[in-house]
């Protein structure tokens, strides 16, 4: 978790600052901010620059403003989920009359090359977007965020990491530079692509205890709901559910082979809601009871 960044507090005096930090384990590391200001009139934001990266901004609601660029006012209008992508080390200025909902992601570059690699991919360098970009995509990640923004010390860590780990993979995909061939990063016809295959088996077994929500795979692949199950299953040869079935019985296996645990701890501890659960599922793939294939491959 994370205090309010002093840089924003800076930038924004009098405006509502909450924000929050993937844990130290993350492949994606994002600090998250909102900022936010409920009244008309707030006044100019400013900012010196502070430290390296990319701070990509989504508004959550429409706002109007005049950016100075680099010092010449333009007024650039803000509509919902419309994004902005600068340096964090760049000088920025803004007079902002309307109120406000802002949520950042302040993105380090050796995140952007760690997960580059991760993905197969050149190094990403750098990050940009052509100007009144919409991103609904980002912005439904950002919003799903948000109840952890609003009360960090209660927040899921699991869950803030996975879906930073979502918004960073889209950042790639849509606005990185240097990424090689788009091709890479495309699916295949009605299928997964190569990002969206390694995001989706992430999600699924970050936590076998978790009920994952398909739905939340899905956005973080930048795919409905609907879309996304059908891409899976045709990559994979089963559905996101049955797959992640056959996950938490490849953990039970290892439990019931390394361990003395009763099977119903086994299927506690695996993410079934009981033992009669875990059986139904380990015969339909194994093709034995757990008790029965435990005893037959110890003995």
């Amino acid at each position: 978790m994370l205090d309010a960044p002093t840089s924003l507090l800076d930038a924004y005096p009098g405006a509502s600052v909450q924000a929050i930090r993937t844990s130290p384990g993350c492949k994606a590391a994002l600090e998250i901010a909102r900022v936010g200001y409920a009244r008309p009139g707030f006044g100019t934001a400013r900012s010196a620059g502070h430290g390296d990266g990319f701070l990509l901004s989504v508004s959550l609601t429409g706002a109007q403003r005049v950016l100075y660029t680099p010092d010449l006012p333009c007024s650039t209008p803000l509509a919902p989920d419309e994004i902005t992508i600068r340096r964090a080390g760049d000088p920025y200025r803004a007079e902002l009359s309307s109120p406000f909902d802002f949520l950042y992601f302040r993105v380090a570059p050796e995140s952007l090359y760690r997960l580059s690699d991760d993905l197969g991919v050149p190094n990403v360098q750098t990050l940009s977007c052509e100007p009144g970009t919409s991103d609904p995509v980002l912005a439904r990640l950002g919003n799903a965020l948000l109840p952890a923004l609003a009360d960090p010390a209660h927040a899921d860590p699991l869950f803030v990491d996975q879906m930073a780990l979502a918004a960073q993979v889209h950042m790639i995909q849509a606005y990185g530079a240097a990424i090689g061939p788009q091709a890479d990063l495309a699916p295949a016809r009605g299928g997964l692509a190569a990002w969206q295959e390694k995001l989706a088996r992430d999600m699924l077994t970050a936590d076998l205890h978790a009920d994952v929500s398909i739905s939340d795979v899905a956005q973080g692949c930048g795919l409905s709901r609907s879309y996304f199950i059908k891409a899976f299953r045709q990559t994979m040869g089963t559905t996101p559910h049955r797959w992640l079935l056959e996950c938490r019985v490849e953990q039970a296996k290892l439990m019931l082979l390394q361990s003395d645990a009763p099977v119903s701890d086994v299927a506690r501890d695996c993410g079934f809601s009981d033992q009669a659960h875990l059986t139904r599922v380990f015969a339909s793939v194994v093709g034995a009871p757990p008790a029965a294939w435990r005893r037959q491959n110890r003995s």
